[in-house]
C-alpha cells in the first residue's frame, strides 16, 4: 500500500503535485527548527499534498528508511549505511543546558569535567545525538551521574532547568528557552571539535516520489535561507 501511494504521488506530480502523500521519520528537534514552517509555506502551494511525520531516533529512523516503511529521515549523525543516502543540511554544536542561576551559568565555556557536579538529563541511547555524547564522555573516562533518561525532548529541556540539573543538546534546540531566559547553554571544550550534523537521508535503491524530493528541496532551501 505504501508503494501504491508513492506510485499515485507520482502520476498526482504529472498533474503539478496536485496530490501525493509523502511519509517521513525526524528527530524532535527538528520539528520546531524547520519542518513547521516548511510545512507552512509547503501548504500553501500544495494544499492536497498530505504528510505522515513520526518523531523518532536515528536507529529507528534508519530501520525504517532500509524496510520502505519512509521515503525520507532526517536524522542527527546518520551511521554509514551502504544503502542509505546521506546529505547534510547544517551542523550544530553540543552545549550544556542549565537553569539561568546555575554556577557555571555565567561562563562561557567548561571543560566536561567541571560539569561532574551536575545530575545529567540524558537522551535514550538509539538517538545519534547521545551516541555522539557517550562516546565523548568515554573519551574522557567521565561516567556522568544520570537522573532521567527519556525520549522527550521537552522533558529533557524541562529538567534542564531545574536546580543541579545539566541536560546535553545542539544549540538549536535550547535555542528559544535561551532568548527567553529560561535556559542558559555553556560551550563544552570537548564538544566544540566534534559538531552534531543534521542530515537527509533516503534509500539509494528506491525511487522517491515527486512530492518528497519537493519537500527535501523545500527543507534543504530553508535551512540555506537560515
Amino acid at each position: 500500500m505504501r508503494e501504491f501511494d508513492r506510485v499515485k504521488s507520482h502520476v498526482a506530480a504529472l498533474q503539478n503535485l496536485q496530490s501525493g502523500t509523502v511519509d517521513v521519520f525526524c528527530f524532535q528537534a527538528a520539528i520546531e527548527a524547520f519542518i513547521t514552517p516548511v510545512l507552512h509555506e509547503f501548504y500553501q502551494r500544495y494544499p492536497n499534498v498530505s504528510f505522515n511525520i513520526i518523531v523518532s531516533s536515528t536507529d529507528e529512523t534508519m530501520v525504517a528508511l532500509t524496510n520502505g516503511t519512509v521515503e525520507i529521515g532526517l536524522v542527527l549523525n546518520p551511521p554509514v549505511r551502504d544503502a542509505i543516502q546521506s546529505t547534510e543540511i547544517f551542523r550544530d554544536t553540543i552545549v550544556a543546558a542549565v537553569a539561568p542561576n546555575h554556577p557555571l551559568a555565567g561562563r562561557k565555556n567548561v571543560a566536561l569535567a567541571e560539569l561532574g557536579g551536575c545530575s545529567f538529563v540524558m537522551a535514550l541511547r538509539s538517538f545519534g545525538v547521545q551516541q555522539q555524547i557517550d562516546r565523548i564522555f568515554d573519551r574522557c573516562a567521565i561516567t556522568p551521574t544520570v537522573y532521567c533518561v527519556t525520549n522527550s525532548l521537552s522533558l529533557i529541556r524541562g529538567l534542564a532547568g531545574l536546580e543541579g540539573q545539566c541536560a546535553l543538546l545542539p544549540g538549536s534546540a535550547v535555542a528559544k528557552e535561551i532568548a527567553e531566559g529560561t535556559l542558559a547553554a555553556i560551550s563544552i571544550r570537548e564538544f566544540v571539535d566534534d559538531p552534531v550534523v543534521f542530515s537527509i537521508c533516503i534509500h539509494n535503491t528506491r525511487s522517491v516520489s515527486p512530492a518528497a524530493k519537493v519537500f527535501v528541496d523545500a527543507i534543504v532551501d530553508f535551512c540555506q535561507r537560515l
